[in-house]
């Protein structure tokens, strides 16, 4: 089964946005279907992500979306954060064929000058019917009653498109002979939040008092050596570390 038409089967095939979006909550529930999918038939294993960062083996990522492709099966671990549909989408060659009893109303169509929604019936007839002057009454009442047919059930003649199915986490895949690639960026943050206490004289008495300063993340390790013991929360000052930055702002 393909993961499009589980999704229909559970959740519908008519959900708007944004309840067309299935979170951890509700792909948990269907874990053990998911992994019989034949985009998952190849995975080690799916985990389901509560935010759209994730830490991996220690490093942090920022969640990808892709939409799926036929051919397309995942490798690894997968770490989902949701699955969607796609709007629905219409093949611009197909768009006026007849649906039904040579029938069709087309989907909303934008006017490109002003913008404004129309939507086309379209009726299928031969034009030789109309040439035999004896039926041509016969043949105006019969494409009148489709007309009034398609109005009435609007729905059996509406052309109906196809929605794809949108992954969002971070995964791979493997497509054909291709070389896997990861969907997903490692996320590294430009800032390192540092923590230290400073002591504080204030009328003749010492305090100590706990503060934080953003420093360039490149700096992290030399913070931690210069002004830590093994990582513990460095005394100093925050001239002493203004300098510190500084220094090494000056030597990049």
């Amino acid at each position: 089964m393909k993961l499009k038409e589980l999704l229909f089967e559970r959740f519908g095939y008519d959900k708007p946005f944004p309840t067309d979006q299935f979170g951890k909550l509700e792909l948990e529930l269907i874990k053990e279907e998911l992994l019989k999918c034949d985009e998952f038939s190849m995975c080690e294993g799916i985990e389901f992500m509560e935010f759209p960062v994730h830490i991996i083996d220690q490093k942090t990522y920022t969640s990808q979306t892709m939409k799926l492709a036929d051919d397309t099966k995942f490798i690894g671990k997968v770490y989902l954060y949701n699955v969607s549909f796609t709007p629905e989408m219409f093949d611009p060659n197909t768009i006026h064929t007849p649906v039904k009893d040579g029938a069709a109303i087309t989907p909303v169509l934008y006017d490109p000058m002003t913008f404004q929604p129309k939507k086309k019936i379209v009726l299928e007839f031969s034009p030789e019917g109309l040439i035999d002057k004896t039926s041509d009454d016969i043949k105006k009442q019969e494409i009148k009653d489709l007309l009034e047919k398609v109005l009435q059930y609007p729905e059996e003649y509406q052309i109906k498109g196809e929605k794809g199915v949108l992954v969002r986490g971070v995964f791979k895949t493997a497509q054909m002979d291709e070389t896997p690639f990861l969907v997903g960026e490692e996320f590294i943050p430009e800032n390192y939040m540092a923590f230290y206490i400073e002591k504080v004289e204030k009328d003749g008495e010492t305090s100590l008092d706990l503060k934080q300063k953003q420093i360039p993340a490149r700096l992290k390790d030399e913070f931690i050596k210069r002004f830590t013991n093994g990582g513990a929360i460095a005394t100093v000052t925050t001239e002493e570390i203004e300098n510190f930055i500084n220094e090494n702002t000056k030597e990049n």
